[in-house]
């Protein structure tokens, strides 16, 4: 199958940085295979981008998408009691719960321009056939591109911790030949997770060929604990266990000290910095320009609605453009550029994907969006790159393309029914009486 996007503004990025040029688009199955000033494909469906931006899909690097549940719930509590209550929720959530609340999820992404995640969550999919997969199953279902995580704690040798990991392998291998949904370890932290349940999980990345995302340095009493129990930053305790001798997500590392951002630095480390999460959970502001300065990949994720409320990209590249300069008292601290790279070029590399992912270019993965720029916020149009990051509140998005395949039109979702999504998750939300438990 072949489609041909015509008469667009295409964002383009090379050494120089961002630039855009009127150009047409022809893309031969899941791959962008030519761009041109102008391209003729007879056998091609057309989609007529004038007046619209053509740009890479957003990659979300860190999110919980079952915790659409959790929006507008627990808000307004200290770190670790928001983190009890919204655990006591998730207790009672059974595998076809995370597959409808995952599937709001990805509604919402889509429509706000993200056509990748990497999701910690809760279930695994043991049954890829089955009627309700668990967010696999969402994925597969949607569309949607996805890098899925069960999230894991305690001990290596638990009943518990030994059948959750033994479902998170059996979900790898299901969707083994499913190449728009990858999978890594997701060890929920260094609090929740005992040594030899890291390093366990850590040689099991080396058997599967696979990275891990893991919640780092996230609040201060993380790190107080830490100080007196290890006499060590989180960061530095983790990768005393090998943690980063494979490919790592660490998540927030709000409090990551000038040692731990050098030594995230030499392994590689990609941060995914979650700013309105942070802000929300009043837990700080994480040292990004430092993160630049040293050279780390540093993307960008929502985290889960019980901590944002939203799983809006272009919002989360509002905040993450203006708050590290209000904290750091410097108008040219991560500045628009940096921060669309965070959330295209650098989301690709974290998940091994980098040159495929987050760019417009022949070979790439066919991953795009189609900004309508007749939108005020887009006029006048004194700098397009601007309008993404300052003006965009993800309204904008009109189109939006995965492996090649259109997931939304003219606005217009092509793969779900929107109206079952929000039926299944009003239920989910009346039958775990969410409603009583939550403050007015």
């Amino acid at each position: 199958m072949k489609t041909l996007i015509q008469n667009g503004l295409v964002l383009l990025r090379d050494e120089n940085g961002w630039r855009y040029e009127k150009l047409d688009i022809l893309i031969d199955g899941n791959r962008i295979a030519r761009i041109a000033a102008s391209v003729a494909a007879e056998d091609a469906s057309v989609i007529d981008a004038a007046g619209k931006l053509v740009m890479p899909g957003l990659i979300n690097a860190h999110t919980h998408a079952y915790m659409t549940i959790h929006r507008n719930y627990a808000d307004d509590l200290a770190f670790f009691d928001w983190l009890d209550k919204v655990q006591k929720v998730e207790d009672g959530m059974t595998e076809e719960d995370v597959y409808w609340t995952t599937m709001l999820a990805v509604v919402e992404m889509l429509k706000t321009g993200t056509t990748c995640f990497v999701d910690m969550t809760i279930k695994s999919a043991q049954e890829k056939s089955g009627p309700r997969s668990a967010a696999a199953g969402a994925a597969l279902a949607s569309g949607i591109r996805a890098v899925i995580t069960r999230g894991l704690a305690g001990v290596s040798d638990s009943e518990e911790s030994l059948m959750k990991y033994g479902q998170a392998v059996r979900e790898m291998e299901l969707f083994a030949d499913e190449d728009r949904i990858q999978f890594m370890h997701g060890p929920h932290a260094p609090y929740s997770c005992m040594a030899d349940y890291l390093q366990k999980l850590t040689r099991s990345c080396r058997e599967h060929r696979i990275g891990q995302t893991i919640h780092l340095s996230e609040s201060q009493a993380e790190m107080d604990s830490f100080a007196k129990d290890k006499g060590m930053t989180p960061i530095r305790y983790v990768d005393s266990l090998g943690v980063f001798d494979v490919p790592v997500i660490a998540a927030h590392c709000v409090y990551a000290t000038d040692d731990d951002i050098r030594l995230m630095a030499d392994k590689h480390v990609s941060i995914a910095i979650n700013p309105k999460s942070n802000m929300k959970l009043g837990n700080g502001f994480a040292p990004v320009q430092k993160f630049l300065n040293a050279g780390v990949n540093v993307c960008l994720g929502t985290d889960g609605c019980g901590s944002n409320n939203c799983l809006n990209m272009f919002q989360e590249m509002n905040a993450a453009a203006l708050v590290y300069k209000g904290a750091n008292r410097q108008a040219q601290c991560v500045d628009a550029s940096d921060v669309l790279k965070m959330a295209t070029v650098n989301g690709a590399k974290a998940i091994g994907r980098e040159g495929e992912l987050g760019v417009v270019r022949e070979g790439a993965l066919a991953d795009l969006i189609l900004i309508n720029l007749s939108e005020p916020q887009f006029i006048p149009a004194n700098s397009i790159l601007s309008g993404l990051v300052y003006s965009s509140n993800g309204s904008e998005v009109d189109t939006v393309l995965v492996d090649g395949k259109v997931l939304m039109k003219d606005r217009r979702l092509t793969t779900i029914d929107e109206d079952e999504v929000y039926r299944a998750c009003r239920g989910i939300d009346e039958r775990l009486n969410m409603k009583q438990i939550t403050k007015i």
